[in-house]
């Protein structure tokens, strides 16, 4: 099986997806489709990549068991325990 990627406009996008669909069927096994958002949201959000390291910082701090994870089930029925009293 090949596999293709094509960049598309969004505002062509619907074309594109109209010849996919009108193609023969035994043609394309699947499709999928995918924003390039890491472009759009890097040029508006000017502390996307502070936010991206950190993010990536906490998640190995998590799975080396530095910084602690919580049980949402757990939390959640201590915290109603605490209102009831």
């Amino acid at each position: 099986m090949q596999t293709i990627h094509i960049n598309v406009d969004e505002n062509k996008m619907d074309i594109l997806l109209n010849i996919i669909k009108n193609l023969k069927e035994d043609v394309i096994r699947s499709y999928s489709i995918s924003s390039d958002n890491k472009t759009n949201i890097s040029r508006e959000d000017t502390l996307y990549e502070e936010r991206k390291e950190r993010l990536t910082q906490l998640r190995k701090d998590i799975k080396s068991g530095i910084e602690p994870m919580y049980d949402f089930d757990t939390s959640m029925d201590t915290l109603i325990e605490e209102l009831k009293a």
